[in-house]
C-alpha cells in the first residue's frame, strides 16, 4: 500500500476539535502535485487551506461542503493511478467517515427500492449519466452539453435533472458555493416552457408538520435542506455523526413523503413564509459557546473611569507628522498604555482556568477585530517591550491578515488581557465580556469633547470613557481600580509611557 496518502482534518490550535468543509478545490480523479490546494476548512476563528502532502491522483473525497469533520478524520485519499481499488478500500475500512455521495446513494436506495444508486467514481458516474442518454424528444437547449457529472449540485437537483433530461451545464446555479439546487432546475425548465413532470415542490408544504423541530440536533446543511424541501427534522432519522440528522436523512424523509403524498398542483399548494434561515458559521458557533461560558462561569464586575486625552492626541499628531508612512491610532496608544499599566499592576495581567492563576511577566494584549462573520482577537506579544510605531505596524498587519483569514493559530490564541474599542462607531461607553481564560477586558468608548471643571471654572476637554470588566474570582475591586488609575496616569501623561 505504498504511495497511498491519507489527508486528515488537521488540528490548528489546542482548542480545535472539528472543522467545517468550506470548499473543495479538487474532484475525484484529478491529478495533483505536492502542495496543491485540496480544500478550505473553516475553524472557530479562520479559514485555512489544506494542501496535498504528496502528488498523485485524488482517489477519494470523504466530506461534503458544509459538513463538520472531527480532527484526525480522513478527508481525502491520494494515490498513484495504478494502485488497486481494493487497497484503497482497505485503507478506508477502519475510517469513521465515508464519501457523502455513497451515503446519499445508500439512503436513496433504502427509501426508493427502484431508484438507481448514485455511482461512486467519476468513471461510473459518467457511464451512468452520459449526455447521449437524454431523450431525443426533449428540447435540445436543456439536454445538450458536455458530461455534467462534475457540476456541483444538490443530490435532489441531480436526480431531478436526470429524470427531466436536463444537462446541469445549462442551469444557472444559485445554491451555496455555486451548487445547482432544485429551484434552479425548476427555473431552467420554466424558462424553456416546461414544468416538472413530478410536482416536487408542490408536495413540500405537505411534508412539514406543525411540530417545532428547532431543538433537533442536525447538521447546518441538513437543516437548510429541510427548510428548502419542507421536511420536519422530527420526521428524519439521525444517522449522522454524533447522532445528528444528516443531509442524507433529510433526503430520505423527503423521498418517503413524496412517494406517499398525492400530487398537489402548484396553484393549490399553500405559500411558504418568506423567511431566510442561515445556520451559524463555525466561527459564530465558537464565539457563542465561549462567551456564554465566560458569562456563566466568571462573575463579572465593572469599574469605569473618564480620561482626558488631549495630551495623548497631541502626541499622536507629533508621531504621525514626521513619518508620512506612520498611521498611529488612538487604539495603538491605548495598547501601549495598557501594557505599561499591566506591568505596574501585574495582578490584572493573568489567566485563570478555574483552579490555577497564571501570572504573566509580559503584556500579551489581544486586540478585538470585527469581521463580517464574527470577532477575532489577534495578539500583540510583549507589548510592554515595543514602541508605539512598532505596535501600530503590528496591529495593522494582524488586523489585515485577520480579515483575510490568514492568521496562524498562535497569533490569536492565548493572551493575558484584551482591548475592545467601539469608539470609531460613536459608542461612548459599553460593557465587554471577558475573553476567558483571561482575567479582564478593557472596553473603550469614543473620544469626544465634554464639559469639565478645572479649578472651579467650566472648560471643554476631549474625554474618553474606559470600562474594565474583571473576573471577581481573581481580581478584586481595589485591584481593578488601581489598574485603571495607573492606565489613566499613562494616558493623561503620555511621556511617562514613551520614555
Amino acid at each position: 500500500m505504498s504511495g497511498i496518502n491519507k489527508v486528515t482534518m488537521p488540528k490548528w490550535g489546542m482548542e480545535m476539535v472539528e472543522g467545517e468543509i468550506a470548499e473543495w478545490h479538487v474532484s475525484e480523479g484529478d491529478s495533483i502535485a505536492e502542495g496543491d490546494d485540496l480544500l478550505d476548512v473553516e475553524t472557530s476563528k479562520i479559514v485555512n487551506t489544506v494542501t496535498a502532502p504528496a502528488g498523485g491522483v485524488v482517489r477519494r473525497l470523504l466530506g461534503a461542503v458544509g459538513e463538520m469533520v472531527p480532527v484526525g478524520e480522513i478527508l481525502a485519499v491520494i494515490a498513484p493511478a495504478d494502485v488497486a481499488e481494493d487497497e484503497i478500500e482497505r485503507i478506508l475500512a477502519g475510517a469513521a467517515s465515508r464519501a457523502p455521495q455513497q451515503k446519499v446513494a445508500d439512503e436513496s436506495a433504502a427509501a426508493e427500492p427502484q431508484a438507481v444508486s448514485a455511482p461512486d467514481s467519476d468513471s461510473e458516474r459518467k457511464a451512468a449519466n452520459p449526455v447521449k442518454s437524454f431523450a431525443s424528444s426533449q428540447p435540445a437547449e436543456l439536454a445538450a452539453g458536455a458530461d455534467d457529472s462534475g457540476v456541483s449540485a444538490t443530490p435532489v437537483a441531480r436526480r431531478v435533472a436526470r429524470e427531466q433530461c436536463v444537462n446541469l451545464h445549462q442551469v444557472v446555479a444559485s445554491g451555496r458555493h455555486g451548487r445547482v439546487t432544485l429551484a434552479d432546475i425548476e427555473a431552467a425548465l420554466e424558462a424553456n416552457g416546461r414544468s416538472l413532470e413530478k410536482s416536487y415542490s408542490a408536495a413540500r408544504p405537505e411534508l412539514r408538520s406543525q411540530r417545532d423541530d428547532s431543538a433537533v440536533f442536525a447538521t447546518p446543511v441538513a437543516r437548510r435542506l429541510a427548510l428548502e424541501l419542507g421536511v420536519n427534522l422530527l420526521d428524519c432519522r439521525n444517522s449522522g455523526r454524533h447522532g445528528r440528522v444528516s443531509k442524507a436523512d433529510v433526503e430520505a424523509a423527503a423521498s418517503r413523503a413524496l412517494a406517499s403524498n398525492p400530487v398537489v398542483s402548484r396553484a393549490e399548494a399553500p405559500a411558504l413564509p418568506s423567511v431566510e434561515s442561515q445556520p451559524l458559521s463555525g466561527m459564530r458557533r465558537t464565539i457563542a459557546a465561549r462567551l456564554q461560558a465566560s458569562k456563566r462561569e466568571a462573575p463579572h464586575f465593572r469599574v469605569q473611569v473618564d480620561v482626558e486625552v488631549d495630551a495623548l492626541l497631541a502626541v499622536r499628531e507629533q508621531l504621525n507628522r514626521p513619518h508620512g508612512e506612520a498611521k498611529v491610532s488612538l487604539n495603538d496608544l491605548l495598547v501601549k498604555a495598557s501594557a505599561c499599566a499591566l506591568v505596574a499592576v501585574p495582578g490584572v495581567n493573568v489567566q485563570f482556568d478555574g483552579d490555577t492563576v497564571q501570572q504573566y511577566a509580559d503584556a500579551d494584549i489581544a486586540v478585538a477585530v470585527a469581521l463580517d462573520e464574527g470577532l477575532i482577537t489577534p495578539i500583540v506579544r510583549g507589548a510592554n517591550h515595543k514602541g508605539v510605531l512598532a505596535i501600530s505596524n503590528e496591529v495593522r498587519d494582524l488586523a489585515t491578515r485577520a480579515r483575510l483569514g490568514t492568521l496562524r493559530p498562535e497569533e490569536f490564541q492565548g493572551g493575558s488581557f484584551s482591548i475592545s474599542n467601539l469608539g470609531m462607531y460613536g459608542v461612548d461607553r459599553f460593557d465587554a465580556i471577558i475573553n476567558s481564560p483571561q482575567g479582564a477586558i478593557l472596553a473603550v468608548g469614543a473620544a469626544e469633547q465634554r464639559p469639565v471643571v478645572r479649578q472651579g471654572e467650566l472648560a471643554v476637554a476631549t474625554m474618553l470613557t474606559l470600562t474594565l470588566s474583571s473576573d471577581h474570582r481573581i481580581i478584586d475591586g481595589a485591584l481593578a481600580a488601581r489598574f485603571l488609575s495607573a492606565l489613566r496616569g499613562f494616558l493623561e501623561t503620555p511621556a511617562t509611557m514613551l520614555a
